[in-house]
């Protein structure tokens, strides 16, 4: 436990101090769609200094596929969310490319009783269109932390668990996404 903990401080010092005054992006607010297993739907990225607060709310297609096909409900599109977040900061490597590196999770709930999802350093490429507003992206999550909240409604008691795991990283090929960001 003491080891995450350092590569937690390491990782946040290096956000922190990472000062990065040139980026491709001109403007702070950029709202965008992004597609994958895990995560489908819209994001807000915001520019805050050097660092980048990515927000969002998807749904998580893969998840209903396979849960469709294995005859886990009737329901053709399962009642759940897939909630994101990751604060990152962005380093220049062209006047068009910036990699931003940060730390983030993805949350899957029923705005019930239930809620999980993994957390971990996310690496994101963005590459922005040359004189125009609108850029691609490549998000990677790489998750060594998984973490669940379970509330009992009868009881008002509350049970929570957090777990690390050397293969909660494979789940990143579950948790990466690509998309479109729009600037203005």
């Amino acid at each position: 436990m003491k080891k995450e903990g350092l590569t937690v401080t390491i990782f946040i010092l290096i956000l922190l101090l990472g000062l990065s005054p040139l980026v491709a992006r001109d403007n702070n607010i950029a709202v965008g769609f992004q597609a994958g297993f895990a995560a489908t739907g819209v994001v807000i990225d915001v520019g805050l200094g050097s660092l980048y607060l990515n927000a969002g709310i998807n749904y998580p297609l893969g998840y209903s596929y396979i849960a469709t096909n294995a005859g886990a409900g009737d329901e053709a599109f399962p009642k759940v969310a897939t909630l994101t977040l990751d604060v990152s900061t962005a380093f220049a490597l062209s006047e068009n490319f910036d990699l931003k590196l940060g730390f983030g999770g993805i949350v899957l709930t029923d705005f019930g009783p239930v809620a999980g999802g993994l957390a971990g350093p996310v690496l994101k490429g963005e590459y922005w269109i040359p004189d125009n507003n609108y850029g691609l992206f490549l998000n990677i999550n790489v998750p060594v932390m998984l973490f669940g909240v379970l509330i009992d409604d009868a009881n008002g008691d509350t049970s929570a668990a957090v777990d690390f795991n050397p293969l909660y990283p494979l789940l990143g090929l579950l948790t990466t996404s690509v998309g479109v960001l729009y600037s203005f």
